[in-house]
């Protein structure tokens, strides 16, 4: 795919590969930004609001109901924790018609909230984080109450920094898919300038009219990707330990 994005259109098509271009064409990242519609810049725009304030809010949100689920003992705990669980067993198809019939009772139609809020709380996401809180130490807890820390303290200065990695691995599972999430959006908006990146990718599906530039399609895709690979590059060292401590807590 990159080395389409730095060919021209003939190079592409032509028989005989050329896997390193020996004029590459850096000019077509440049022109990619006005070739979709809405604008690559508006579009990746939209994509960056709804996916950061999407995870950040599923990762309050898992932290917060997982850890009341593994350090707090009341009764209906287990009953809560297995009717969460249950919801990983329906599938999410079947509810995109209520849902939708939802957010146009609502008024979200055409705007960021049907793409932030619903989903705020995942079951599979609040399953990972009550396992791997469970392997902090009670003690660690006990001395902080001793010491005269509050219960949201506790949550912000303890629970938080010691669960970094499991927060890592489930913010960049839930980046990757609300980013490239793209039948909800598609459903959700219809308004040209409030579609996200896959959306507007989605438009270049007419293979005849995309043709004639193959390479910008190519340019496009690539920028597309540029931020999932970032991502994870930074948050490689603790999505590791993330996973290892989520196997951990399993067993």
């Amino acid at each position: 795919m990159f080395i389409s994005s730095v060919k021209t259109k003939e190079e592409i098509m032509s028989p005989d590969i050329e896997w390193i271009p020996s004029n590459p064409k850096w000019e077509n990242f440049p022109a990619a930004f006005s070739f979709l519609t809405p604008p690559l810049t508006r579009a990746l725009l939209n994509s960056t609001i709804v996916t950061v304030s999407h995870t950040l809010l599923l990762l309050l949100g898992s932290s917060l109901v997982g850890y009341v689920l593994a350090k707090y003992r009341f009764r209906g705990n287990r009953a809560i924790f297995l009717w969460i669980i249950s919801q990983m067993m329906i599938p999410g198809f079947t509810g995109l018609i209520p849902a939708y019939m939802l957010m146009k009772w609502f008024g979200w139609i055409n705007t960021y909230w049907p793409l932030i809020i619903p989903g705020c709380f995942s079951a599979y996401s609040i399953f990972l984080m009550r396992q791997y809180i469970i392997t902090i130490p009670d003690d660690v807890i006990d001395a902080a109450r001793l010491s005269g820390c509050s219960e949201l303290g506790i949550y912000w200065r303890i629970i938080l920094p010691l669960s970094k990695p499991a927060l890592a691995a489930i913010g960049l599972i839930n980046f990757v898919w609300t980013w490239n999430d793209l039948l909800w959006p598609m459903l959700m908006l219809t308004d040209t300038n409030m579609k996200t990146v896959q959306v507007a990718l989605a438009g270049l599906w007419d293979i005849q009219a995309s043709l004639p530039a193959l390479h910008l399609v190519a340019a496009c895709i690539t920028l597309a990707t540029i931020p999932l690979i970032v991502l994870t590059v930074i948050t490689q060292k603790h999505l590791i330990k993330g996973w290892t401590g989520l196997t951990y807590a399993k067993r």
